[in-house]
């Protein structure tokens, strides 16, 4: 959503749209069309929350008898001079409360552990992470597996952050927080056993040659999980989609299937996997944010400031766009193996 509407929009609007499952601004122009129309018209598309508490209870300004979930009570959100464009401070924050400490997508601790348990890793493994954020993934691995994880990560204000995030995550101290730029950085030949790349390829403009540079450093037989939005189809994508391909504050191309496949054959990497994720990321969103809001009004930890509020309202309609267009097959997550056979 851009700035404009953000404003014109009111916070409890904003909530009840989402809330029920709706876009703020396609809900809006629902609710004036019906009002100006004989008959009422369809409804826009919506990907409503599990309901763990009613609307009225969300929004009361009474604190509710539930037990308040995730570490502290409170975060100490402050006006930042030159906030990053993608990822504000407040956006970090909110990203953890809602989806556990290190962690800035969907899923936390148990669903890394389920998307990386094909890699067989052990503690004399290396592993390489180019998509790390705040470092959660990392941790989560390290603890299960022992092992150590070298992560980079391409936007500033995560990277910043991580060093501080990791130092408070069990395992965080097997992490190695490094900054990446896509177009330049480099790669030690032969290095890692395996690399991933998780929900962050459709940002890297030259991801041809990020590629070639993960081959480059695999071992003989190393593993390639890479997991990413991508397109349906060649057709145009849908305003929708473009909608929110447009609130992304950075570039982002999306490929397609077909394309995903062609650039690892031709960095001969042997594809062994590709699964669709849409649907389990789509339960993930809703899973997560219900839990969350379950225990949103007992303590008052976001939306008790303003910057806190317009965070979660911005993460919380962001996430239900996304999940929207995965519903309807407007956009899809998969996920890729592929292995570096031995060279002769």
């Amino acid at each position: 959503m851009g700035e404009a509407s953000t404003i014109a929009v009111t916070w409890r609007i904003r909530l009840r749209a989402w809330w029920e499952g709706y876009d703020p601004l396609e809900y809006i122009e629902w609710r004036d069309r019906a009002d100006s129309e004989s008959e009422e018209p369809e409804l826009p598309p919506s990907i409503a929350l599990p309901k763990t508490m009613s609307l009225d209870e969300l929004m009361s300004d009474e604190p509710t008898t539930r037990e308040a979930g995730g570490e502290g009570a409170a975060f100490d959100f402050e006006d930042e001079d030159e906030p990053d464009p993608v990822w504000p401070r407040a956006k970090m924050e909110v990203s953890q409360r809602v989806f556990g400490r290190g962690f800035i997508i969907p899923g936390g601790p148990e669903h890394v552990i389920d998307i990386v348990k094909s890699l067989g890793l052990d503690p004399v493994q290396s592993v390489l992470d180019i998509s790390m954020g705040l470092g959660g993934p990392g941790a989560a691995m390290a603890a299960k597996y022992g092992v150590w994880i070298t992560g980079y990560e391409r936007n500033p204000a995560l990277f910043e952050q991580s060093a501080s995030v990791l130092a408070t995550i069990k395992s965080g101290d097997q992490v190695r927080s490094n900054f990446l730029d896509p177009e330049t950085f480099d790669l030690p030949r032969k290095k890692f056993d395996a690399v991933l790349s998780t929900e962050s390829m459709h940002r890297v403009q030259d991801r041809i040659a990020l590629i070639g540079k993960v081959r480059n450093t695999l071992k003989d037989w190393g593993q390639f999980l890479l997991i990413d939005y991508v397109l349906p189809d060649e057709s145009q994508p849908s305003e929708r989609l473009m909608t929110w391909l447009r609130s992304r504050g950075e570039p982002v191309t999306l490929w397609t299937r077909q394309q995903y496949e062609v650039a690892l054959s031709n960095q001969g990497l042997d594809i062994r996997v590709i699964k669709d994720e849409s649907g389990a990321h789509v339960e993930m969103i809703r899973r997560d944010f219900a839990e969350f809001v379950s225990t949103l009004n007992a303590n008052k930890a976001v939306t008790g400031t303003e910057i806190g509020k317009a965070a979660l309202m911005d993460l919380a309609e962001d996430w239900s766009r996304l999940a929207s267009l995965l519903q309807d097959g407007e956009l899809q997550l998969l996920r890729f193996l592929a292995m570096k056979p031995e060279e002769t």
